[in-house]
């Protein structure tokens, strides 16, 4: 869904261990990654490292909301639950400019279509200054540990 091209910068949030990292790398010219956890990163490190891909990571340590982002093409993050950060993350790409081509963002169900009953804050917000489309709801059970809520 991200169309993830050849010549694309991509910024990759809390990315954890990489599951998703070696996929971007095969495909975009640059990825930045942006960890808040070290133990994540020493991992997210031993994944790439020793690849041919491994040039074109670069990763940040640190707090999303605070960090100094370089230019990107398309974002995409499967943010844990527990962090509370999908306010805080959404805000903050709509708030770069410019904007990114494409955002992919795996929540938790709390960016709902107007009057529907998960409809919030943060959906009719996002909705003002970006097109939004649920690409696929994925159940807890479908995660390795799962959460208490689906996606």
């Amino acid at each position: 869904q991200a169309d993830i091209k050849a010549t694309d910068h991509v910024l990759e949030v809390e990315p954890g261990t990489g599951n998703l990292t070696a996929h971007i790398l095969e495909k975009a010219k640059q990825a930045v990654a942006v960890e808040m956890d070290p133990r994540m990163v020493a991992e997210l490190v031993k994944r790439v490292q020793r690849t041919l891909e491994q040039r074109k990571q670069n990763i940040i340590i640190g707090d999303f909301v605070k960090a100094d982002l370089p230019y990107f093409d398309v974002c995409i993050s499967n943010t844990p639950y527990h962090c509370q950060i999908s306010s805080p993350l959404v805000f903050r790409l709509l708030s770069q400019r410019p904007l990114c081509r494409v955002a992919i963002l795996m929540f938790q169900r709390l960016v709902a279509q107007s009057g529907a009953p998960l409809w919030s804050h943060l959906s009719a917000n996002v909705q003002l200054y970006a097109k939004v489309n649920t690409v696929m709801h994925v159940p807890r059970n479908e995660f390795r540990l799962p959460p208490n809520v689906d996606s």
